[in-house]
């Protein structure tokens, strides 16, 4: 198990290192004025007393083909052992940021990213903590397509995996513009997630589902709301458990 521990760290360490070179190759050739700075934050309730929050900046190039990204989020995770019992809360917090590589066509892109995870009052197996519940060196991968045929379906994958709490975040999107009109400025669709991980006997796994509602209020801000039932258990638990979330995230793009 320690030389399982060993080897993580350093595939972990060695994605961090070639990614770190790769980007100081393009630091020359990298002026203020390339840099596109955005911001975000997410809210999620669920009826299992589960709460999580988070917010943080993405420092990107505009253009097409490769670029550097840096990311950096923090988020803060309220929630119980077992939903029965109402002196199992505890809360977590972090903070977690990442370096990588992005690639921008004209409607389709991927990223790649590497960083590390800093958590106050560490579990490993924590249920919802997106980014790990302990700290641990992590990888990212995310994709997009943004569709031009007449439906205009714009989809979106987003992972992160954490070395330290062996720990998996996976999440899927896919929408539509509200009444098939492209200047529309609403967009309906549908997501996936699932996450799960933790040491020994305080596994969790979360998977959950619903519909989303995107709102375009201006060029550079955007909001989405989600609303659907989840599924909790693992190892953790004496029996699986189900709950009903609501979740609202916001982009600023200045």
């Amino acid at each position: 198990m320690r030389l399982k521990t060993h080897q993580n760290a350093v595939i972990a360490l060695a994605a961090i290192a070639g990614l770190t070179t790769f980007a100081r190759t393009v630091e020359a050739q990298i002026s203020v004025s390339d840099l596109h700075p955005s911001f975000y934050g997410s809210a999620e309730l669920d009826t299992r007393h589960s709460q999580f929050y988070l917010l943080g900046m993405y420092v990107g190039m505009g253009g097409l083909g490769w670029s550097p990204y840096f990311n950096v989020n923090a988020y803060s995770l309220h929630y119980r052992f077992d939903s029965n019992v109402a002196n199992s809360d505890s809360t977590l917090s972090a903070i977690s940021p990442t370096i990588g590589m992005a690639y921008a066509g004209r409607n389709h892109g991927v990223s790649f990213g590497a960083g590390y995870t800093w958590v106050n009052n560490p579990d490993a197996g924590a249920p919802g903590a997106e980014g790990g519940g302990s700290n641990g060196a992590t990888v990212s991968f995310g994709a997009y397509n943004n569709g031009t045929g007449r439906s205009r379906m714009h989809t979106q994958l987003l992972s992160n995996y954490n070395f330290g709490s062996q720990y998996l975040w996976a999440r899927g999107r896919a929408s539509v513009p509200f009444r098939n009109s492209t200047r529309h400025p609403a967009r309906i669709g549908a997501e996936v997630v699932g996450q799960g991980g933790g040491k020994d006997l305080l596994k969790s796994n979360s998977f959950q589902g619903g519909p989303t509602l995107e709102y375009t209020w201006t060029p550079q801000l955007r909001t989405t709301g989600a609303v659907g039932y989840k599924s909790v258990g693992g190892s953790r638990f004496a029996s699986r458990e189900s709950a009903g979330y609501l979740k609202l995230e916001f982009s600023f793009s200045p």
